[in-house]
């Protein structure tokens, strides 16, 4: 059982990757088709901005994901960096505080942008310059990038309770003895 979760978590990882880099891939290459055609070619198609900026959003929700997972998301470290340098217990109860602190954010954003989704599945909504495009797809990626973040924040505090428990054992008054 560990072995497919881990191997379902590692599937899912390596597809938000994907995503991300064809996301930037043909964002970048939609921009750059833009500047050429506005100023050496000057002839501007507006379309490719919407085009450039939804796939570049897209990406950029899955993005979320990845940073959670890869531990990058910005946090204040300087408490743990100062005052609990030298202490690995109150270290390891930091960061499982950061990672429920984390979940509590989420489980308020989470309703938000599940109602968010319903509603643009309910009533789509078309792009400015590009009428046939339905952009509430956008609103849809949101949702399940935050399911995304969710999975990978869970994976990461299970983990880091285990890692507590190491530590709080290892600091035992017992293990000492």
């Amino acid at each position: 059982m560990k072995k497919a979760l881990t191997a379902l978590l590692n599937g899912i990882q390596k597809g938000e990757m994907a995503i991300c880099l064809i996301g930037l891939i043909i964002s970048t290459l939609l921009i750059c088709a833009t500047v050429v055609n506005r100023y050496w070619l000057n002839f501007e198609i507006m379309w490719l901005n919407d085009l450039a900026l939804y796939c570049f959003v897209f990406f950029m929700f899955v993005a979320f994901a990845v940073t959670t997972w890869k531990e990058g998301h910005v946090s204040v470290d300087l408490f743990r960096k100062r005052v609990l340098k030298n202490r690995p217990v109150g270290g390891a109860f930091y960061k499982v505080f950061l990672e429920v602190l984390s979940l509590v954010i989420l489980g308020i954003l989470l309703p938000v942008a599940y109602q968010f989704m319903l509603r643009a599945i309910k009533y789509p909504e078309y792009g400015t310059l590009v009428r046939w495009f339905n952009t509430s797809w956008l609103q849809i990626a949101l949702f399940i990038s935050l399911v995304l973040v969710l999975v990978h924040l869970l994976a990461i505090l299970r983990r880091d309770i285990k890692e507590c428990v190491k530590v709080l054992h290892a600091h035992s008054p017992r293990e000492r003895e």
